[in-house]
Order: structure tokens, then sequence, then C-alpha cells
């Protein structure tokens, strides 16, 4: 029976909403994964007294998989349907985590490694993807605030398994590797008919260079962010110590900035559907850049408090506001292409980040972080004034 106007418009809010739900507890097992093996992995092989360097290459291979997925993705996407695509990267996920409890030689590790960050890439990419395909425009700011914040609840799951399950069984990666499985579960509610991500009748190439060259501030943004995620968790701490902090301190102050990332985020999201995207980039980034400078002033009072609260909430909102401009001006393959683009900046500030800030802090000291953390916002605010506050290319055709 032929199905009114009416009764399918309903069917298919319905359809985007059980898509949109599916799509943000996807990315919470992905994230869980992440949470747990980034730090999980490293204390383990320091107390094999494996060499630090070792250790960082080790850990550069998740980021190294999540580049390569966003470069072969939009490809895969546009020629098979990307539910499939989803079930394989949970698969691969769970079993890579097992893999990481089962074969602990070094070389394995580093193979399994590139492998989860792969198939965690994957999840990341195709979940933004779906998410920005099936969220209405007006809700669009709200709904990508709550799918950060349950990233940043994901990560922080993972990363308290392993205190409570310890590290020297196979019990962390047994309970990763549920939460995987758990995880996958949202993919029954996916309702897909395989036309979301196919080429138009246009024949445009859709690929991750094609969307840099699009949208290339929109990229600066993430890599902004995700520089300042690597280098603020590996390196706050440390800072913190040195300027005469206890460690109890130092880390729940690391854990008021996740806290202002993950639960701020709402209003922020609030602000851009009701006032004005553009401005609340504006507001995120200047912010960020006057909250990191002011952290010397401040460390050492109570003022350093809600300064970890606001730093983490403005920090954090470009990446929000990135998810939401790639909704706002893109769709089918090139939507896909844009989250992988986004999931590979990701992999790149999580190689870069760390290594560089090392080499600072041996040159010219500690003390010099809040100068690290605000650089790439004062260039990503240089690149915004250049670009009239576009970041997406003017020129680019308007999404229909």
């Amino acid at each position: 029976m032929a199905l009114d106007g009416n009764t399918l418009a309903d069917l298919r809010k319905r359809n985007a909403r059980r898509n949109v739900i599916g799509a943000i507890a996807l990315v919470f097992a992905a994230d869980v994964a992440m949470g747990l093996t980034y730090p999980l992995l490293n204390l383990l092989l320091e107390a094999r007294g494996v060499d630090e360097r070792i250790i960082g290459l080790n850990a550069a291979m998740s980021p190294l998989g999540i580049i390569f997925t966003g470069l072969i993705l939009p490809r895969l996407v546009a020629t098979k349907s990307s539910a499939p695509i989803a079930w394989i990267a949970m698969a691969l996920l769970a079993g890579s985590i097992l893999a990481m409890g089962f074969f602990t030689s070094l070389f394995s590790w580093f193979v399994v490694r590139f492998v989860l960050g792969a198939a965690a890439g994957a999840l990341f990419a195709l979940s933004e993807a779906w998410l920005m395909h099936f969220t209405a425009d007006e809700n669009r700011g709200r709904t990508t605030a709550v799918y950060t914040t349950v990233m940043a609840a994901g990560f922080g799951m993972g990363t308290a398994i392993m205190p409570l399950a310890g590290i020297e069984s196979l019990l962390p990666f047994i309970i990763g590797a549920a939460f995987v499985v758990l995880g996958s579960l949202p993919l029954l509610l996916i309702r897909l008919d395989g036309s979301e991500f196919k080429p138009d009748e246009s024949g445009d190439k859709a690929g991750m260079m094609v969307f840099a060259w699009a949208a290339p501030l929109l990229l600066l943004g993430v890599l902004t962010m995700t520089l300042f995620d690597s280098v603020m968790l590996s390196f706050f701490p440390i800072y913190a110590v040195r300027v005469s902090l206890d460690l109890t301190s130092a880390a729940w102050l690391l854990g008021a900035a996740v806290a202002g990332a993950a639960v701020f985020q709402l209003p922020i999201g609030w602000l851009a559907d009701r006032w004005s995207r553009r401005g609340v980039i504006w507001i995120a980034t200047v912010g960020t850049c006057v909250l990191a400078l002011a952290m010397p002033v401040v460390i050492k009072t109570w003022l350093a408090w809600p300064l970890a609260i606001a730093l983490g909430t403005c920090a954090y909102a470009l990446y929000s506001l990135a998810l939401v401009a790639l909704g706002d001006r893109f769709k089918g393959p090139m939507l896909v292409a844009g989250s992988a683009g986004v999931a590979a900046m990701w992999g790149i500030g999580g190689i870069v980040g760390p290594p560089v800030t090392g080499w600072v802090f041996k040159v010219a000291g500690h003390e010099t972080l809040p100068y690290v953390l605000a650089a790439p916002y004062v260039l990503f605010g240089v690149c915004l004034a250049v670009s009239g506050g576009h970041l997406v290319r003017r020129s680019w055709r308007e999404k229909p």
C-alpha cells in the first residue's frame, strides 16, 4: 500500500532520528577503545623497559592508521554501502584490542595499533558523515555538541578502565573489546537506503584532497584543536608540577579542562544555532588564545579552576563548529570526504603535537607551554581574518 506524503515524511523523520542516535552511540565505542589503548600500551611498554623513542613510534601507529583510512574511505563509500563498512570496522576494532592482549611482541603491537587506528578512523568518519547528513540544519549546532560530549565521555570511560582493571592481565583488553561489541549494537538502529553518499549526476570527484581544496580552513580548524588536545593531555601535568603544583592538583586541573570540553559544548551549540556560527568561531578562537596566555598568571591561584574549564570549552568548540560547517555546506560524497579529512586531522595532530612540544620544552623550557597551546589558535585566527570568517571557500558551490 502506498504511503501518503505526510506518513512518508514522518517515516523519514523517525529514520533520521534513529540514524543520528545510532551515529552518536557508535562513536562512543570507538572513543572507549582509543581512551583505553593509548595510555595502557604505553605504560606496558615502559614497564618492559622499551626505549622512549620506540614507545613514541609505536604510539604513532594509531594516528597513521587514522590517516590511512582518511585517504581510502571516500572511494570505498562511493562504491559500497557505508553500513557494512562500519560493521567491518567494529569487528576489526574489537579484534585488534583482543589481539593486543594475546600477542604481546613489540612488532605485533606496531601492526595491531595501525589496524586499530584505521578501524577507529573509519568509525569516526562514518559516524560524523551520518550525523551531518541526517541532522536538520536548524538543530545542527546542538546535535553536534551532544556528539562531541559523547566523544569526550567515551574517551574518559576508556581511560577509567585501566585503573579499575589493572594493567597486568587480559582483563582491560577483554573489557575494552566488550565495550566495542556492545557499541556495535547501535548499528542496528541505522536505516540507510545506500544512496546517501553516492556520486551525483555531475560526476564530480570527491576525495580528501578535493575537500582540502574546498575547505582548507575547516581542516585547519580541526588540526588546531587536535594539536591543542594532544599537547594539553601530554604536557599540562608536567607543566603544572614544574610550576610547583602537586600532582593531584595538576591532574584535577586537566580534568576540569576536559570537563569543560565535554559539558559546555551544549551551550556552544545552542549559541551557534540561535545566534551566529561565525561569531561563535571567533569567540572560541580569541578566547582560547587569551585564556592560554593567562595561564602563567593564575596557575597558582583559585582562578586556575574556572580558567581551565573555560579553556577546555573554547578550545574544543572549534571542533564542534567545524563539524557544523561541514554539515551546512556539503552533502553526498563530499560529506564523506570531509569526515575522512577531519579524522585524518586527528591523526596528524596526534603525531605532530607531542614531539614538537617536547622539542620546544627541551630548547626553551616548560614555561613555554601556554605559548605552544595558543600558537595554533593565533595562526588560525589570522587565516580566519584573511578568509573573512569563512571556513569553506566562498567560490565553492553552496549546498542545495
